[in-house]
């Protein structure tokens, strides 16, 4: 199983890019691609192919990130915690549907507005709610909504009736507010155009150009850009399989995540030749970068990704710092730490706190490793936990069931990380919890919501498969030392406590498996016998034979030195 990680993971022949999660809302976007041969096909067909084969039983669709089986009885439980995520998704997948609608997608289509009509008033009354009490998120959510409404009204598919349309969820975006005039909206691809000019430039901003598959295909769709055309076909070239939650994303990142992955898990140290080619190339391009004056186009993903580095170069040894480092003529060359003295950037994180919790966490993470003379990164540790304080007490504060399942993991993590101190934990215990957390790895793609990464069912048995051995190699220890220390007489002697099971948890949480069996073993005796003693000065000696036996330590202890 090993060997075929390795492969998967590490060969120069391994499709990073199959790591990634499908997003049914992106996989949908694209698939409404016209060919530009011929209109009235997909330019994708492949991507329509999976909107047909992955909607469920009960009508919707979902990401491939939750981890949701098509199980009848599971898909009822999940259907209470559908989110706005799943629920757009589903919206998007019907509009692909129709865009292309030939004979057998009428009853699909049908069975998905079903079910929307039956979940989507209860969600958009919370993200209303949200969007009322000043959540900034609440409000880009119910925006998307009014927009997907449009586009799904322009193509012939009526989600909401018209008071809930016009006044009861959407009454503050108005027609002429988002340029959808009424004399131009009787055009019909006119229409649909403007909603999609609306969804490529003005609500989202062009820095999500050429990294969201849903914006650049709007943009495609308006303008015709062969730059958004080659995107698009780069983008199918690579993730055949379906359209992931954002692209591209830099080879060198997943590779990055694979490895804090394997460490999570616990499976590092079957990997240790190949993290380290990783680890070298990833120092050279370090170094290489500390020379060069920033570029700045993605702040947060550079942040999240150059705190992602910084943590894993550092606890594998290499020599690297996060400070703020400037050249001759005063620009900023270094590294995630540079914004704790930019007020103007740290304001605008504190106000749009939902959008950072992953490079927040990312940063905080960081900061259990600091040096003594890291202070930008002890006061970027600081700043970071405020902002996770005040993104848990948003995400806590929102209905149960309106929660997505990443984004409950998510803040689950989160609390791990705030409650427990790096160095006060035990890995055997993390890598327990990330298992039996399903081996999710979640990371932040610039959005309001993380994405799972490493799609990978073998990787989590392999982790399950170690952790098994692990456990099997501590008990066949822990026997051995039971039977040494009944053997030697020392569990009987009458007095003290009975200390081997302790005595050997306290050495084997702090080893590393499954090397270093000797080390534990003999460690463990001296604590069992170190611990005898103790009880033998308090309870049991007199005077003179406690006089005696610190006379026999002295004497050992001068002993071991001249040796």
């Amino acid at each position: 199983m090993i060997e075929r990680m390795k492969e998967v993971l590490f060969s120069p022949s391994a499709n990073l890019f199959a790591l990634l999660p499908i997003s049914a809302y992106e996989t949908a976007w694209v698939a409404m691609v016209p060919n530009p041969d011929d209109p009235t096909s997909p330019m994708f067909p492949e991507y329509l192919d999976w909107v047909l084969r992955s909607q469920n039983s009960l009508g919707f669709w979902f990401d491939e990130q939750h981890g949701i089986n098509n199980d009848h009885h599971e898909l009822i439980d999940y259907k209470h915690q559908c989110s706005s995520d799943d629920l757009l998704a589903t919206l998007a997948c019907l509009i692909a549907l129709k865009t292309w609608e030939i004979n057998g997608f009428s009853h699909r289509i049908n069975k998905g507005l079903r079910f929307l009509r039956d979940n989507i008033e209860k969600e958009l009354m919370n993200v209303r709610k949200r969007k009322d009490g000043g959540d900034k998120v609440g409000r880009v959510l119910l925006r998307r909504w009014f927009l997907m409404a449009e586009l799904a009204k322009a193509k012939g598919l009526e989600v909401f009736s018209a008071q809930q349309f016009n006044n009861e969820f959407f009454y503050e975006f108005k027609l002429n507010e988002i340029k959808l005039e009424r004399e131009e909206a009787e055009d019909i691809i006119k229409k649909e155009r403007l909603v999609m000019r609306e969804i490529a430039f003005e609500n989202y901003g062009s820095t999500l150009l050429l990294r969201s598959p849903s914006v650049t295909t709007c943009a495609y769709m308006i303008t015709g850009d062969h730059t958004y055309k080659t995107y698009l076909q780069h983008l199918f070239t690579n993730c055949q399989h379906g359209v992931p939650p954002t692209y591209p994303v830099d080879k060198d990142f997943i590779k990055l995540c694979v490895v804090d992955h394997l460490e999570r898990l616990g499976c590092a140290e079957h990997f240790s030749e190949e993290i380290r080619h990783v680890m070298d190339h990833l120092y050279g391009k370090w170094i290489e970068e500390e020379s060069k004056v920033s570029k700045k186009d993605d702040d947060v993903f550079q942040i999240y990704n150059d705190s992602l580095v910084f943590r894993l170069l550092r606890t594998h040894g290499y020599p690297v710092s996060p400070i703020n480092v400037f050249d001759v003529n005063g620009l900023c060359t270094g590294r995630f730490c540079w914004f704790i003295d930019d007020e103007k950037m740290l304001s605008h994180m504190k106000d749009n706190y939902a959008f950072f919790l992953g490079p927040m966490l990312s940063i905080y993470k960081a900061s259990h490793i600091a040096f003594l003379e890291d202070h930008d990164l002890d006061k970027a540790g600081v700043f970071s936990w405020h902002i996770l304080q005040k993104g848990l007490m948003s995400m806590k504060s929102q209905n149960e069931t309106n929660i997505s399942y990443s984004l409950k993991k998510f803040e689950q993590e989160i609390e791990h990380e705030l409650e427990h101190k790096w160095l006060a934990r035990m890995d055997h215990l993390e890598h327990r919890l990330c298992i039996e957390g399903g081996g999710i790895y979640n990371f932040w793609v610039g959005k309001n919501a993380p994405y799972r990464i490493l799609q990978n069912n073998d990787l989590l048995q392999l982790a399950i498969d170690n952790f098994m051995m692990r456990q099997s190699i501590y008990r066949k220890e822990l026997q051995e030392l039971q039977r040494w220390s009944k053997n030697t007489g020392l569990s009987m002697m009458g007095f003290g406590r009975e200390k081997t099971t302790y005595c050997y948890f306290a050495m084997a949480s702090s080893s590393c498996l499954p090397f270093n069996t000797d080390s534990r073993k003999e460690a463990t005796k001296c604590a069992i016998l170190i611990t005898i003693a103790d009880d033998f000065f308090d309870e049991e000696g007199s005077m003179h034979e406690l006089s005696i036996l610190t006379d026999a330590v002295q004497r050992q202890e001068n002993i071991i030195c001249c040796l």
